[in-house]
């Protein structure tokens, strides 16, 4: 395949943090390509300072989509199930319960776990290591953005160039300090020290027992212990770790460098642990005290911001709204944010980048702000610091109305999902864009399989038919063979998919036999009984596929006349004629399909020298309808000689070349009697001749001398049979040229032996449908181009096995063997007749899945 040129935005994204990751694949899933900036120079393994973090039911959803291997997240993560807040006396050493929520439904990680996540399920190359930012610069007309980066391992400048960056570079972001240069963060008063104690070495260590006796619900709890003036947190990561956390009010220390950590020192720690035992049970003090190396964050947020967005640069995460952690808001806004930025970008398209910004913007500051300020506020309650509208909290003498302020729950916005993450608002957001057209010329199953996948996609669909009316029943279907395939694709296009099972008769029995026409007896070649197609009439699987149509998209009576595509490539015009009124209308679209048929005149004004090659067979065909009489004579006889009609695909061979009987649903035989002739002459565009009284006379005739009496009198009592010639062409080297595409008996005619021509033409117009649908109207000839790629080396081998397989069974010579011989042939010798043989059997292409 051809490497696709696609007209994509590209996304520059300083910082390789977890919203820098989210951002990441939130923009790939919306077709952009993404650059990630960090500075650190390879990925986080466990570093102390990230800890432990809880995820909210939408960030786990967010990050299920966005993983290779969803499952992993909830393998990684511990549930946390419950919100527990206590009041600890530090005097008595003593606790109780204050307020418990038991439907929290977090899931605790550990933040280099996440991170890894996250890293290893993006496409590599992504992200930059060791690339700190410098600078950036925005163009006069604000259409991209030129960001300088330096290459700590060299200490080289670069530069990178996008239609949008992303600041995704943490509370002190120096991007956000170039458009608000005088925002300063906000101290809050305490600080926090932090850790987590790996416990795997010993899970029975003195410590831990004792710990989980002081707190039952450790591994799906998240405590708060508040004392006076403090409050400290602790849950459990997997892998056996106890992450803790202990707020403390101090002044606001000096800090160096462009971080919220602050280096200390062992006395510092020390004095950290003299202090713990004076307020904490001594099972919390001793997972403290046994931690290695703690670590401590001052705490800061901001003041909301009354924007996020400049020209063609946007904050998110950290950047956007320093937040404090009581609200275990600041991971969680981060993957959110990068989800719906994702989204809004997904939605507009780069050449509307300011209205995609715009609305993420509208989306995500109400909710943050308010969020920044409920965390901020629930800190200073559980530290009892001063609120203009409460006293300080008290936990040892708090009232019950005081405590249910502790609940996590009372988060706002905490449980909503915004509407553009939603399902429902995705089919919306399709159906509010403006549609790419398709005109589909042919209104047999090929199209209208074509309508149903496009119109899935997305797309609006109109197919032009010549017939004036739609098909009621006519013998020229008669009856065909589904697969598995064309099966499943089926279901999702039917307003009643139930039906498809009621409309059909299983095919589980492929039998091959060998007729001796002068003694009128057959006996079995080879037998599969694990062929799983469905018999079904032609106009029965039409009709359940036009009904789940809306009346409008098909047109009848409509005969194409010509088309002729735009200078621009972008732009296709059709002519048809109105039958009943001979008037010549015009129709636009973005792709014209040809769905025309073995005889194409699509198909032949791109390839005007492309002749069908004639087999060297013609078949009778024919549907008897015994519904009238099931007990009648001819139909017990034949249930006798075919005793598993019903369930079974008999194929007889004889010294005549073969035929094929079935059953249909409502007491239908369907027959075939391939004849080895000479090419007849056809009027019109058909490859089906008129027959005269004369020619079927004839047919019966020549039946009585090759097969058996039960088979000829289904033939002499059925109502006029038919001559279909049999065609099929050398594979095309291309499907399609601009915008206009060929699917089906256009793209690939065939021989019937494979069971192959409606099944082809329905997978044909499924991976078409999803072609357009995964890259959309602006990248039509990619979509085009992956159809091509994925279809095309299919139908080659299925069109020359087909081909093969009715040489064999018509005993026409073949250049690799021998000719067939029914009368000696083996079982083994017999399994080449075998309808799996084919290739691509069962074969489901991956972007279908």
């Amino acid at each position: 395949m051809k490497e696709a040129k696609r007209m994509v935005g590209k996304a520059v994204v300083v910082g390789g943090s977890i919203a820098g990751l989210s951002s990441a694949h939130a923009l790939i899933a919306a077709g952009w390509d993404v650059v990630v900036l960090e500075k650190t120079s390879s990925p986080p393994t466990g570093c102390a300072t990230g800890a432990g973090l809880g995820l909210d039911p939408l960030a786990q959803k967010l990050i299920h989509s966005w993983l290779k291997q969803p499952h992993v997240l909830d393998l990684t993560t511990l549930p946390l199930t419950i919100d527990q807040n206590q009041a600890t006396n530090g005097d008595n050493k003593m606790n109780w319960m204050l307020t418990r929520d038991e439907n929290f439904n977090f899931r605790a990680a550990y933040w280099a776990d996440l991170h890894s996540l996250l890293y290893k399920a993006l496409p590599p190359g992504i992200v930059h290591w060791g690339h700190m930012f410098v600078s950036f610069s925005i163009s006069d007309d604000k259409t991209c953005v030129k960001v300088e980066t330096k290459l700590l391992q060299t200490g080289d400048i670069v530069e990178i160039v996008g239609d949008l960056l992303i600041a995704a570079d943490g509370c002190l972001s120096s991007i956000r300090q170039s458009f608000i240069p005088d925002l300063k963060l906000r101290y809050s008063g305490y600080c926090a020290w932090r850790g987590v104690l790996n416990f795997s070495d010993n899970e029975n260590k003195e410590t831990i027992v004792a710990l989980k006796k002081a707190f039952p619900d450790l591994g799906k709890c998240l405590y708060f212990d508040l004392g006076s003036g403090t409050h400290s947190v602790f849950y459990e990561l997997l892998n056996k770790r106890i992450n803790w956390i202990w707020y403390v009010n101090q002044p606001e220390p000096q800090l160096k460098g462009n971080s919220v950590t602050m280096k200390v020192s062992d006395d510092m720690i020390e004095k950290m642990h003299e202090a713990a035992e004076k307020v904490w049970l001594p099972e919390l003090v001793k997972v403290i005290r046994e931690t290695k190396q703690p670590f401590l964050n001052v705490i800061y947020d901001s003041d909301p911001l009354d924007k996020i967005v400049w020209d063609n640069v946007v904050l998110i995460g950290d950047a956007a709204h320093p937040t404090t952690p009581h609200g275990l808001r600041s991971t969680n806004m981060s993957i959110v944010d990068g989800a719906v930025l994702g989204k809004c970008l997904e939605k507009w398209g780069v050449e509307n980048l300011n209205s995609a910004l715009q609305e993420y913007q509208s989306i995500r500051l109400p909710v943050t702000s308010k969020q920044v300020l409920f965390s901020r506020r629930l800190g200073r309650i559980k530290q009892g610091l001063v609120l203009d509208d409460r006293e300080p909290f008290d936990p040892i003498i708090g009232s019950q109305e005081d405590c249910e302020e502790l609940q996590q729950k009372n988060m706002a916005f905490l449980s909503d999902v915004p509407s553009i993450l939603s399902a429902n608002h995705t089919m919306e957001m399709k159906k509010a864009r403006t549609k790419a057209k398709a005109v589909v010329v042919g209104g047999s199953i090929a199209g209208i399989s074509c309508a149903h996948a496009l119109i899935g996609a997305g797309w609006d669909v109109v197919v032009l038919e010549k017939t004036l009316t739609r098909p009621s029943g006519c013998a020229t279907g008669a009856g065909l063979g589904l697969d598995t395939v064309s099966l499943k694709l089926m279901e999702p296009w039917l307003k009643q998919p139930e039906l498809l099972q009621i409309l059909t008769l299983p095919l589980t029995i492929d039998h091959e036999q060998a007729t001796d026409g002068d003694k009128k007896i057959t006996w079995t070649l080879t037998r599969d009984e694990n062929f799983n197609f469905r018999a079904v009439h032609w106009a029965d699987l039409h009709s359940l596929l036009y009904n789940s149509l809306a009346s409008e998209v098909v047109l009848w009576g409509h005969s194409f006349l010509s088309f002729c595509i735009s200078d621009d490539k972008k732009v296709v015009k059709v002519q048809a004629k109105l039958l009943q009124t001979d008037e010549t209308i015009e129709i636009f679209g973005d792709l014209l399909v040809a769905a025309d048929g073995c005889l194409s005149s699509i198909r032949k004004t791109f390839l005007p020298d492309l002749k069908l090659r004639y087999s060297g067979y013609c078949a009778w065909r024919g549907v008897l309808d015994f519904s009238h009489n099931q007990n009648s004579e001819t139909i017990l006889a034949l249930k006798k000689a075919y005793p598993d009609l019903g369930r079974c695909n008999y194929f007889d061979i004889g010294s005549e070349g073969h035929a094929i009987i079935y059953e249909l649903i409502n007491q239908r035989i369907n027959w075939i009697w391939y004849h080895n002739q000479p090419e007849p002459e056809f009027k019109g565009n058909s490859v089906t001749t008129k027959v005269s009284i004369d020619m079927i006379g004839k047919m019966y005739e020549a039946a009585e001398k090759v097969w058996i009496p039960e088979l000829v009198k289904v033939m002499r009592q059925t109502n006029e049979p038919f001559l279909n010639a049999i065609y099929d062409s050398d594979p095309l080297d291309q499907l399609y040229w601009d915008n206009v595409v060929l699917i089906g008996d256009a793209a690939h005619p065939v021989t019937p032996h494979g069971a192959r021509s409606t099944n082809m033409s329905i997978l044909d117009a499924a991976v078409l449908g999803k072609c357009l649908e995964k890259w959309g109207v602006e990248n039509l000839n990619s979509a085009l181009e992956e159809y091509e790629s994925i279809r095309m080396p299919v139908a080659k081998e299925q069109v020359l096995f087909s081909r093969r397989m009715g040489r064999i069974k018509q005993r026409l010579e073949l250049s690799d063997r021998e000719l067939f011989d029914h009368m000696t042939a083996g079982k083994e010798e017999s399994k080449v007749l075998q309808l799996r043989n084919i290739p691509y059997f069962s074969d489901f292409p991956s972007i279908l899945m």
